[in-house]
Parts: C-alpha cells; structure tokens; sequence
C-alpha cells in the first residue's frame, strides 16, 4: 500500500521571551493507507503540535510532511486551506457545532465554497449522516442531539469530501464511556471501509482500538507498535464490568 502520511525529521519549537522552546524534536514516521493509529503520550509530550502540522493547521520549523506525496511544509496559507477542506477530515473533543443550524446544514459546511450546487451537496451531506447512523435526525439542531449523535455529526461533517486523512484529536473525552465506545466503533467501520485514520488520545483502551500505536513522550517518537488484535467495544465493556465487580467485592 502507498503512503498516505509521511512525516521527514520534523522539528518544531515555539518563541518564549528570548528563547525557543523545542516541543518536537525530529519525528519521522510513515502511515499507509488504510491504517489506524493512535498517537499516544502525556500532557506536553509533542502529540497535539504534531496533529496540527498533519493537518496543514501548522507548519514544522524544520523537516517535510507529505499528503499522498505532495510536500505540503512549503506551501502558502492558501493552499494548506484548500489541502484541509479536500484532503483531510477534522474530529475534535468538542464537537464545534453550529448550534441554530441542522444536523444536515452542519454537514454540508465544507461544500458551501466549493462548485458543488446545493442539490448536490446536501445529496452527499445525506449520505454521510446516513453511513454514520443518523438518517432519522438529519434535520434536529444540536440541543436536540445526545453528545453521541453530536459526535456522529461532525464525524459526518468530516468524511464529506472523502478525505485522505480522518484526524480524531481526543474524540470521546466529553463523552461517556458507552457512548465513547460506540463513537469508537463508528471508527473501526470507517478504517475497515478504507478511511486512514489518525487518533489522538490519553486513554489505553480507546487507544486498543487502533491498529497502531505511536507513543510520544519530549517530543520524541519512542515507540512504534502494531496491535493485531485491535478492541471491540464489548471486550472493553466485559473489561470495566470485571473492574466495577472487583471492586464492589
């Protein structure tokens, strides 16, 4: 399979007083198509920065990122806009949305400034509500959805344009843990569909679910693992079951 990521000696510091302060440190790796992987490591570890210059959000000071081998570390503002609207589908912690506009007019948000017309886009804003579950609420505002089926929307929003790359940052942290489970399911179908996936999170059995896991720690790529056995929300779930009984007993 092709490389869908693939990230080159990446530095990246940030200006404080008169000092720079390192944050990455020369991370290399590479991600094919269709793989899922968690980026792990604790608070002030590099993972969030790195998600950023991923996702064209960011540049890196030093070192290349390429997006289906197009490097995207020297391209303008512009571009990295048009980048991001095509090629890469954003999930975050909350859930960003527009609280006065339905479920389908969220979705359609990154056709609006395309050459798409309107009976188009809302045809595939449909369609993406559709795969993620939510055929029935396509026309409910965001006070009338649990935070599970928020989630599902922007996740909805997200995979409109097909995008090479679907970048998760913390996506089940303002959800319970079943409805996290079942938000991580919606993944796992995504990826097994043909979805690269890249996942930030601070919890291991959110991380289970992924096929790799990138640990992080001083900015540093420390370890490097594949799960070939990823989790499912019921093995998780007989998992806290087990932990609750214990520790009732």
């Amino acid at each position: 399979m092709s490389n869908v990521l693939a990230c080159k000696g990446i530095h990246k510091s940030y200006p404080m007083g008169d000092n720079l302060v390192p944050v990455l440190k020369g991370v290399s790796f590479e991600i094919k198509q269709g793989e899922f992987v968690a980026i792990m490591g604790p608070s002030g570890s590099g993972k969030s920065t790195l998600m950023n210059i991923i996702g064209c959000l960011d540049k890196a000071s030093e070192g290349e990122v390429l997006l289906d081998g197009d490097n995207v570390s020297s391209k303008s503002d512009v571009e990295l806009a048009h980048i991001r609207n095509k090629s890469i589908g954003f999930v975050f912690q909350q859930f960003n949305l527009l609280s006065r506009t339905t479920a389908l007019d969220n979705v359609c948000l990154p056709l609006l400034y395309s050459q798409v017309d309107r009976k188009t886009y809302q045809t595939k804003a449909e369609q993406a509500l559709t795969k993620v579950g939510l055929a029935d609420r396509m026309l409910h505002h965001p006070a009338q959805l649990s935070g599970g089926q928020q989630q599902r929307v922007a996740i909805a929003r997200a995979i409109i344009n097909h995008p090479s790359l679907l970048l998760a940052d913390e996506p089940t942290g303002a959800l319970d843990t079943q409805t996290g489970l079942e938000i991580m399911t919606l993944f796992q179908d995504l990826n097994r569909q043909g979805m690269t996936v890249i996942m930030v999170t601070h919890e291991p059995e959110i991380a289970a679910f992924s096929n790799r896991v990138l640990l992080f720690r001083d900015g540093l790529l420390k370890s490097d693992k594949l799960n070939e056995k990823p989790s499912d929300a019921a093995t998780i779930l007989e998992h806290y079951c087990s932990e609750y009984d214990q520790g009732e007993n």
